[in-house]
């Protein structure tokens, strides 16, 4: 798939520097074919490597194309996809890839064989190109090259999908915090998972269940240390006073002070109590109703 997306780049460029319609055509799949390799080979010692850190066998499937694919899902194991588990991601991203890597190679084909046969194809109508007045093979060429385009289109992106999945499920292994961003970049920049993967070839892999579990340990830790008890209890709250950096006695410690007797709270409910006597101590004295040091509102 990286292929045909290469050789319409080469194309292009090959064509912005005056090369003719039907050389560029070529010259596009020469350049797809080396840069595919070059990265291909990065790409397989990135597998082994990682592979061997794993004690996958087997390791010389990372250069084997399509095979490799099918590395990639041992090395990813069950990936995860808005909430489902994909089990096989390697193998469905494999037979993905190969359908898509034959309609692109046969559009290739049949593409380079009208150029060369019939010439460039003119504008038809905006933005769209094509060839009129074919008969015999050219005309079956360019049937079959309209329908795999079409065909190619939606296995395609069925294809970037699983890929997507696959890739994730490697980068949550190597490097979870930008697991994400990676993956996207893949959707973008076709084959740069080939560079990503010689980069991380040497990290040790992460269980990434567990590390999301520390994760949220450690927020959860850091949550409770800054704001403490969540229900803001006032009393005796060992995570701090919610209403400031002092109590309502004026001792940061909730403590009595050396020439001060102990002092038990205000009656948060006084305000309702009618019944008080006139010789009920508001200081915290002994004074109240029955005499006895206690409020009656809570007998």
């Amino acid at each position: 798939m990286e292929i045909y997306s290469f050789y319409q780049d080469a194309s292009i460029i090959f064509q912005l520097f005056n090369v003719g319609a039907t050389q560029s055509k070529i010259y596009g799949v020469i350049a797809a074919v080396v840069l595919w390799t070059a990265l291909f080979i990065l790409q397989g010692f990135a597998l082994r490597a990682m592979a061997k850190k794993r004690g996958i066998k087997k390791r010389a499937l990372a250069f084997v194309p399509f095979a490799n694919i099918w590395l990639m899902g041992k090395l990813a194991g069950d990936c995860n996809f808005f909430g489902q588990k994909v089990k096989r991601a390697g193998l469905y991203t494999m037979l993905a890839q190969i359908v898509v890597t034959v309609l692109y190679s046969l559009m290739i084909a049949g593409e380079i064989y009208l150029y060369v046969v019939e010439g460039p194809p003119i504008e038809l109508s905006f933005m769209a190109y094509g060839w009129t007045d074919l008969t015999g093979f050219s005309l079956v060429v360019y049937n079959f090259f309209n329908t795999a385009s079409m065909i190619g289109s939606i296995f395609q992106l069925i294809c970037k999908i699983l890929m997507f999945v696959l890739v994730l499920g490697i980068y949550k292994r190597y490097a979870p915090k930008r697991s994400t961003l990676l993956a996207f970049l893949e959707l973008l920049l076709p084959g740069a998972r080939f560079v990503a993967f010689f980069v991380l070839r040497n990290r040790e892999p992460f269980d990434y269940e567990a590390y999301m579990r520390a994760r949220h340990e450690e927020y959860m830790r850091r949550y409770h240390q800054q704001y403490g008890n969540p229900y803001g209890n006032p009393y005796g709250n060992p995570y701090g006073n919610p209403y400031g950096s002092r109590n309502s006695y004026g001792n940061p410690y909730n403590q009595p002070s050396q020439n001060q007797a102990p002092q038990p709270p205000e009656d948060p409910f006084a305000e309702f109590n009618s019944d008080k006597s006139s010789g009920e101590n508001t200081d915290g004295g002994s004074g109240s109703e029955n005499g006895n040091g206690t409020d009656d509102f809570f007998n």
